[in-house]
């Protein structure tokens, strides 16, 4: 059992399959890899099993690394190492939490499912494997095929990283409408594997099929390097008329499928509300542009629109809605070409002044009674201007839209506040969309406007007759849209019902819409068996996966009670159908007897705060592993949020960490600290490194439980000035800082692209190459920003590519002033700080304090060796009587 002691689970930055290999002097061996997916009437199941072999006489680590959809919900893995398999359970996310920290308390790694990009997330687990012995690793997941612009998509990611002796790819779809069309597209098919893909198409059913051998998979006829690197994408459509939609009933679950063909496009009325604020400078300004161009262009003649430019004041093109006419369109491009950025960001004036001219437009007797008004609304920031309060802007867009359009907020960028974004559409029955910054973001904004240009019913009603369901889905929606599909599925209340009599009802351009289906209960369950559907059940794991998906997105926008009620709901349908969801996290637990506390947790994380991934490697034994907190949301469109421990083994990250460097004070601990001796990266970079709080050490400070959000880190009233920052969505790095100085009467915002500063009413926008000066308070000189307060004290921002550190400098000549408050500031305070055996006391607060004796302070610029305190600071702790967490990036303690 000693060849199987060493476990670790945790996530990277790399994507895809992959068993790490040395060509030439090769360690393992990938003997097999299958994948095999099923899809039954749009619900997918995908099996990955890969068998690896270790071709040496020692030990080796092999890596099982799958990217798989965000939208896929895990519902199994295991791993068998001689003949000892190990398999994983799902439980509530609290009490895989305990066991976590468990096992990284006793040195074993742990880790996440992570996103790691627009539409597909990381799940990595390693083990170690004896001498010429095999490992074979299996995952199952599970996802629902959305609809959209007309056909259905599986992604599989295919990058073995090695050529494999048995490869093979396996499809089988079973739709019972019919299959219209399908096709499959391997972004990494070449000459040399054309044709390779097989497709077996009848009626309805499908297989695909892909199996080179070793020598087709070669990148030339001698080399060991694989062609296989990329997708294969299968995009499918089913049959469907103008009807109400089609039922299948197996096992007492129904799911109705509703996409009527043959229908007559709406007009609409569409704002498009778009922010030219300055963190918008550069490509991001000039991808909008070129996207809008095109917008424009497919804009049907029959709708009519109106648009808003937007910073801290707002520019309208027309003060009315126009008809979309070829010389309209043209003034329009016009208009949005002398699109530049500048000044802040007044979301709540924008979207009232959009929802005030659809309300004009939606009382103009001219324009066909029926029609439907959208807003579309782009931004990449956080309101800087006018009303900043995220809670009142929500209400205030609510009560002024009125329930008269749909919201749509397209978030662009990776520091974007893309929960305002979330609550803002899901208010007003639209959702949110983020969009990547990335060379294609023009296209990727034209391909969601798409997805809702062309609605085609509205307040579409599915309703089942005779109280003859129960635990029903969400059966009612706004839109139809072009190209999509409505999707219910409930339970038949009755074993005695012998029919399931729907009528679906709606508006469309010409007519109401009013069609009914009547479904006999026992035929379709034959039917059923006849097809020999692929897994039996699909139809009742679909409906929980889609109830536990509509109870996830409402959860984001509610409170209190009913938030305990949904959340309590969807946990328990996650725990019953074991679905790895932001509720729930997969425990493996080895079956070693000795070691019984050995777990490894999988959590899946979720859109909208960061892309970026991390690798955590493992945590050493005899460290102190401090607690970190989480917050799980979801989003069905593209789900992500992670939470990492915060001390262990090196990192390397993908964007730099913050530092507050401080000279040395006169602070003598009472006692001496225990020393921890390790031999593992501390301080790079989970930490902010303060040099100068203590007389002989560095202290590294974690900010802990408080991911995405804004804090004050020096305030003093004497002088007016004020430094605020926004912490990231993964928490351990500043996004963008607010500087004040009251007295000045000038605020600045600083962000990766922009440096912004407001005079009384007067903005101007720099970018990183300027140099100016505001004598007395702040200078911009090449890549850093130095604040100087009027007690000695300068902070230094500095930017490197998209990156941020910091440092703050004392001038020992100037005492404090002793009021200052603020994370930062309360420490400059002498009155507030002393230390103690294993502890550190400041602001009335007493915090557990480890000491390091190898720590690496590379990434600040200085030794890389070196000891180290750590403390774990959380955001309501040293808070001088002030709350460290602040509304907006301007806000002024009081």
């Amino acid at each position: 059992m000693e060849n199987i002691r060493k476990w670790c689970f945790f996530t990277v930055v790399l994507i895809s399959v992959t068993i790490p290999t040395s060509y030439g002097n090769k360690k393992m061996d990938i003997s097999s890899m299958h994948i095999e997916s099923q899809v039954t009437s749009r619900f997918a199941r995908t099996f990955i099993t890969a068998v690896v072999k270790n071709l040496l006489n020692s030990s080796e680590e092999a890596i099982f690394h799958v990217e798989l959809p965000k939208t896929a919900f895990i519902t199994d893995f295991s791993m068998t190492v001689d003949n000892v398999t190990t398999v994983g359970s799902v439980k509530r996310k609290e009490e895989a939490k305990t066991q976590y920290q468990k096992a990284v308390s006793k040195g074993q790694s742990a880790g996440l499912v992570q996103s790691t990009g627009r539409k597909m997330e990381n799940f990595q687990v390693s083990v170690n494997v004896g001498a010429l012995s095999t490992v074979i690793f299996k995952l199952t997941y599970e996802e629902l095929l959305k609809r959209q612009l007309g056909n259905y998509e599986l992604y599989l990611k295919v990058k073995p990283k090695e050529l494999v002796e048995n490869f093979q790819i396996n499809v089988d779809i079973i739709e019972p409408q019919g299959i219209s069309f399908l096709k499959a597209v391997g972004t990494f098919i070449s000459n040399e594997l054309t044709g390779m893909v097989k497709v077996n198409l009848t009626e309805n059913k499908a297989h695909i099929e892909f199996k080179p051998t070793v020598d087709q998979q070669r990148n030339c006829p001698n080399c060991l390097e694989t062609l296989l690197d990329g997708d294969l994408i299968i995009k499918y459509d089913v049959k469907r008329d103008n009807s109400a939609g089609k039922v299948q009933i197996v096992n007492g679950y129904f799911v109705h499928y509703f996409a009527p063909a043959s229908l007559k496009r709406m007009p609409k009325n569409v704002m498009f509300v778009i922010d030219r604020s300055g963190s918008m400078y550069g490509n991001k300004i000039k991808q909008t542009h070129e996207a809008f161009i095109k917008i424009l262009e497919d804009v049907p003649t029959e709708d009519t629109f109106g648009i808003v430019l937007f910073d801290d004041k707002i520019d309208i093109w027309k003060r009315e809605l126009v008809k979309a006419t070829p010389s309209n369109i043209k003034m329009a491009k016009t208009f949005v070409s002398s699109l530049n950025a500048r000044g802040g960001t007044d979301i709540n004036k924008a979207l009232i002044k959009a929802a005030e001219m659809l309300k004009a437009a939606a009382n103009n007797s001219t324009l066909p009674a029926v029609r439907t008004s959208l807003i579309i609304f782009l931004s990449d920031g956080d309101p800087t201007s006018g009303i900043t309060d995220h809670n009142q802007i929500i209400r205030n867009v609510k009560e002024s839209l009125g329930g008269l359009a749909t919201l749509y907020c397209l978030g662009f960028g990776n520091d974007v506040d893309y929960n305002l974004l979330e609550k803002l559409a899901l208010e007003n029955g639209g959702l949110a969309r983020r969009i990547y910054e990335d060379s294609d973001s023009a296209l990727q904004l034209q391909g969601f406007y798409n997805e809702v240009a062309y609605p085609m019913l509205l307040d579409i009603n599915l309703q089942y007759l005779d109280n003859s369901v129960e635990a029903l889905t969400q059966s009612s929606f706004r839109h139809y849209y072009q190209g999509s599909e409505i999707i219910v599925a409930g339970r038949i209340a009755s074993a005695n019902l012998v029919t399931l009599k729907a009528q679906v009802t709606g508006q469309g351009v010409d007519a109401p819409f009013s069609k009914k289906v009547r479904t006999r209960i026992q035929e379709k369950d034959e039917a059923a068996g006849e097809q020999s559907y692929i897994f039996g059940d699909f139809t009742e794991r679909l409906w929980a996966y889609l109830t536990i998906e509509q109870l996830l997105t409402q959860q984001i926008s509610v409170e209190g009670e009913e938030k305990h009620r949904i959340t309590e709901k969807a946990l328990n349908l996650s725990l019953k159908y074991n679905f790895v969801t932001p509720l729930t996290s997969m425990v493996v637990t080895p079956p070693e007897e000795d070691d019984k506390n050995k777990q490894l947790v999988a959590n899946k994380p979720r859109e909208g705060d960061h892309k970026d991934s991390h690798l955590i490697d493992h945590h050493p034994v005899g460290h102190d592993v401090l607690d970190y907190d989480e917050e799980y949301h979801y989003d069905h469109h593209s789900p992500v949020h992670h939470a990492l421990p915060p001390s262990g083994g090196r990192v390397l990250p993908t964007n730099r960490f913050p530092i507050f460097d401080l000279p040395r004070r006169a602070i003598v601990p009472t006692t001496p600290i225990a020393t921890t001796s390790s031999t593992t990266t501390i301080c790079d970079p989970f930490y902010v490194l303060i040099r100068g709080l203590h007389p002989t050490e560095k202290m590294c400070i974690e900010i802990s439980k408080a991911r995405n959000a804004v804090l004050n880190l020096f305030h003093d009233a004497s002088t007016g000035i004020t430094i605020n920052s926004k912490l990231a969505p993964n928490e351990f790095s500043f996004v963008r800082f607010g500087l004040l100085h009251s007295r000045m009467r000038l605020k600045v915002d600083v962000t990766n692209h922009s440096i912004a500063v407001t005079h009384d009413a007067d903005v101007q926008t720099y970018d990183w190459n300027s140099s100016f000066e505001k004598i007395g308070f702040l200078k911009k000189d090449g890549e850093k920003i130095l604040v100087t307060t009027e007690d000695g004290a300068t902070m230094t921002i500095f930017q490197s590519e998209e990156i941020f550190y910091l440092s703050l400098d004392i001038d020992n000549t100037k005492s404090s002033s002793n009021n200052t408050i603020g994370i930062i500031g309360q420490l400059l305070r002498d009155d507030k700080i002393h230390f103690r055996s294993n502890h550190f006391v400041a602001g009335g607060q007493e915090l557990h304090l480890s000491s390091f004796t190898d720590c690496d302070f590379s990434s600040y610029g200085d030794n890389p060796d070196g000891s180290c305190l750590v403390v774990r600071l959380g955001t309501n702790e040293l808070d001088s009587g002030a709350s460290n967490i602040i509304p907006d990036i301007f806000h002024v303690p009081q």
